[in-house]
C-alpha cells in the first residue's frame, strides 16, 4: 500500500459489502470539482465522487462523462468507492494531486466556461448530473479568484438540492504538483460542508420588508449566534451597497455582537436600490451572513 493513500484507500474486495448500481445509484454524487485546474497548471484538473451511503458501491461499468470525455470508473487502479468514501479522479497523471493516489487518470478537459457532467450507473441510468453549459459553474475559481483555483465543493453531498460553494482556502489539503497546499479538499470532508455545519448563524431582525424607505437614523438590529462557541465572541461587520448588490462597502467593522447599530442614513445619496448584509465572525474565522431586502434612502440630499 502507499503512504499517500488518502481516506478513499485501496480495498480488499472480499471483506467489503458490495451494493448493486440499482440499489444505490443515486447516492454517490459528484462532490467536488476543480475545473480551473491548480496552481501548479491549469491542466491538473480533478473531480471527485463521494458515496454517502453505509455501504461500498463497486462502480464496474460506471461512467463519468463531460463534453467529449466519457471515464470508465471501474478501471485497474480502483473500482469500488468505500461507504461514505471519496474516489478521485485525476487528470493525465498521478501528479496533479501529488499526495493522494488517484483512483482513475483520465484524459479530456473542463472548459473554464462552464461543462455538464453525468455520472452514470452500469445500467446507463444517470445517478448525478451538474448542469453548468448554460450558466457557467456556480462556484470554483480559475487564476484571477480569491482564492485562486479553488475547487467547487458541494456544501452537502447527502440533500437532493446539489448547492456549491468555492473551497475557502482556509480548510483545505491535498498539494498540487509541485508540492504546495491545493485550494481544495480531495479525499477529505468539503469546506464548504464544515463552514455550512460551524459557521455562526445570522437572522436580520431590523429593518424589515415593512420599513422600505429609510431616513435619519435607522437601528439595525439583528441576532447572531455560533454553533460550536460563545455568541459573546463574534466580531461583527455590516456592508452597505448602494447598487442592488453589485459593489459593496464597509459601513462599519469589528463590532461587538450587542445586537444593534445606529446607522445615519444622512451621509449617504439617495437611493432605491439599497442593500445591508450583516456579517459575524467566530474567532476560527468562520463567518455567517444576513441580507436585508431591497431598501430606499430618502433624505433629500439628492
Amino acid at each position: 500500500m502507499d503512504g499517500r493513500r488518502g481516506s478513499a484507500g485501496w480495498l480488499v474486495v472480499g471483506l467489503l459489502l458490495l451494493v448493486s448500481a440499482a440499489c444505490l445509484g443515486s447516492n454517490v454524487v459528484i462532490n467536488e470539482i476543480a475545473w480551473g485546474g491548480t496552481a501548479a497548471s491549469t491542466s491538473d484538473e480533478w473531480i471527485e465522487l463521494y458515496n454517502t451511503t453505509e455501504a461500498a458501491v463497486d462502480l464496474t461499468g460506471w461512467i463519468l462523462a463531460f463534453e467529449e470525455t466519457a471515464i470508465e470508473l471501474g478501471g485497474e487502479r480502483n473500482r469500488v468507492i468505500e461507504a461514505g468514501g471519496y474516489f478521485l479522479l485525476e487528470r493525465t497523471d498521478d501528479e496533479t494531486v501529488s499526495d493522494v493516489d488517484a483512483d482513475v487518470l483520465y484524459k479530456g478537459s473542463l472548459s473554464n466556461g462552464g461543462a455538464t457532467i453525468e455520472l452514470r450507473n452500469a445500467a446507463d441510468e444517470v445517478v448525478d448530473r451538474v448542469d453548468a453549459t448554460e450558466t457557467g459553474w456556480p462556484a470554483g475559481t480559475a487564476s484571477g479568484g480569491e482564492p485562486p483555483f479553488a475547487s467547487m465543493e458541494r456544501v452537502d453531498p447527502t440533500s437532493e438540492a446539489a448547492e456549491w460553494a468555492s473551497n475557502d482556502g482556509r480548510i483545505r489539503n491535498g498539494a498540487d504538483a509541485n508540492g504546495d497546499p491545493l485550494n481544495g479538499t480531495p479525499g477529505q470532508e468539503n469546506s464548504a460542508r464544515i463552514v455550512a455545519r460551524v459557521a455562526p448563524r445570522v437572522e436580520l431582525v431590523a429593518p424589515s420588508e415593512a420599513a422600505t424607505v429609510l431616513f435619519g437614523t435607522v437601528v439595525v438590529e439583528w441576532s447572531a449566534t455560533d454553533p460550536d462557541g460563545p455568541a459573546e465572541a463574534l466580531a461583527i461587520s455590516i456592508e452597505l451597497s448602494l447598487d442592488e448588490g453589485e459593489t459593496w462597502d464597509i459601513l462599519v467593522g469589528n463590532l461587538a455582537n450587542g445586537g444593534s447599530y445606529a446607522w445615519d442614513t444622512t451621509v449617504h445619496p439617495d437611493g432605491d436600490r439599497v442593500l445591508l448584509k450583516i456579517f459575524a465572525e467566530d474567532v476560527d474565522g468562520h463567518r455567517g451572513a444576513a441580507e436585508s431586502p431591497l431598501f430606499t434612502i430618502r433624505n433629500g440630499t439628492d
